[in-house]
């Protein structure tokens, strides 16, 4: 009865948890609108965007494919390239991928297996959300809106991320 046990469990999971009430709060707020809204969303694609093409760019320069982002903040990666090398350490899974990066490096990304994929695809979605948005967002509003924000504005302000990114492509 484990599987069975374990289907309810994640549909009570999904039915009786809700969001927090600071979220609901800050949603509210969101749907109002305004300019300070406005100003706050643009400046968070903005940090967001840079960030994210930074990251894809990173993983692909170490043979590591993803698609540029489009939003969001998550990236969905194929390491297919070193199927060769991680087999020779005994990674022949998303899950051994992600575990054994996990262990030896601190990185956490979750095994495409659990989004559907083929465990054997050695695919990874990575979320390069790990840095303090306010302090990001405030160092963005001193810069002019044209101008892209750099890898060293990047380094300053999502260094972890950036941490990360470098640590997957080595």
């Amino acid at each position: 009865l484990t599987g069975l046990l374990d289907a309810m469990a994640a549909a009570a999971s999904e039915t009786y948890t809700s969001t927090s009430a600071p979220i609901q709060h800050a949603a509210v707020r969101a749907f109002e609108g305004g300019l300070e809204i406005e100003r706050y969303l643009w400046h968070s694609r903005r940090v967001l965007r840079a960030l994210g093409r930074w990251c894809a760019s990173r993983l692909a320069e170490a043979g590591i494919s993803c698609a540029k982002p489009q939003g969001g903040f998550y990236l969905f990666a194929d390491f297919a390239e070193h199927r060769k090398r991680l087999k020779k350490r005994g990674i022949t899974t998303s899950v051994e991928l992600c575990t054994t990066l996990l262990e030896e490096s601190g990185v956490a990304i979750l095994p495409g297996r659990d989004f559907g994929r083929p465990a054997e695809e050695l695919t990874a979605r990575l979320a390069y959300v790990d840095f303090d948005g306010a302090r990001a967002l405030a160092a963005a509003e001193q810069r002019p809106g044209d101008a892209p924000l750099d890898e060293t504005f990047l380094v300053d302000h999502a260094g972890s991320v950036v941490e990360a990114i470098e640590t997957i492509a080595a």
